[in-house]
């Protein structure tokens, strides 16, 4: 498994981790509607902006490979209320202080490990962070079926207490199924508790 890991991390690209649809839906029942969501490393086919959208969420777009977009060191030039994304877990510090600067709400998908360190545990005493904790490992991969990492919802001003428990149900007996065809996602919903 570690071997799997690390060989992964060796690649160039191995910050690109898509969000899997499944992942998304626990996250729901907390998300205020009529608000705007900025999903703001969208490169255009980012599944959070997907289902948000089919769930009747107003979402904006953003990101570097879409419109030159860096989240990091520009403004946005539109409004928005709460800040919904899977950011590049090498940049996960950055992400959170400039969320945090924003002073929006905001739901970043994390690895859990990302509770440890010193910066982030400066950024979670001084701020307030609330998680939404996964019952079961997401795998990012279409060809790896087991997970090496957990994740979950690094959220503020979100949930209604800071630690959050939720349950990801089997999608046709696959707990960890990432690829889901719009039929099931349509009705996913009655799968999650």
């Amino acid at each position: 498994m570690k071997k799997t890991l690390i060989d992964y991390i060796k690649r160039p690209k191995y910050d690109e981790l898509y969000t899997p649809e499944i992942v998304v839906y626990p996250l729901l029942k907390y998300l205020p509607k009529g608000k705007i969501y900025w999903e703001c490393t969208d490169f255009g086919g980012s599944n959070i902006t997907k289902v948000l959208t089919k769930e009747g969420f107003k979402v904006r777009t953003s990101g570097l490979l879409k419109d030159g977009f860096d989240f990091l060191t520009d403004e946005p030039s539109f409004e928005f209320d709460i800040i919904i994304t899977n950011p590049p877990y090498s940049l996960k510090n950055h992400f959170l202080k400039k969320c945090y600067e924003y002073k929006k709400p905001f739901a970043l998908l994390l690895p859990l490990t990302a509770l440890e360190g010193i910066e982030r545990g400066k950024m979670f005493r001084k701020y307030g962070i609330q998680v939404l904790v996964l019952d079961k490992r997401i795998s990012f991969l279409k060809h790896k079926n087991s997970p090496w990492f957990a994740v979950a919802w690094f959220c503020w001003r979100l949930l209604p207490r800071e630690l959050v428990f939720e349950s990801l149900k089997a999608v046709s007996g696959n707990p960890v199924q990432t690829e889901i065809s719009p039929k099931k996602s349509a009705s996913l919903r009655k799968y999650l508790s």
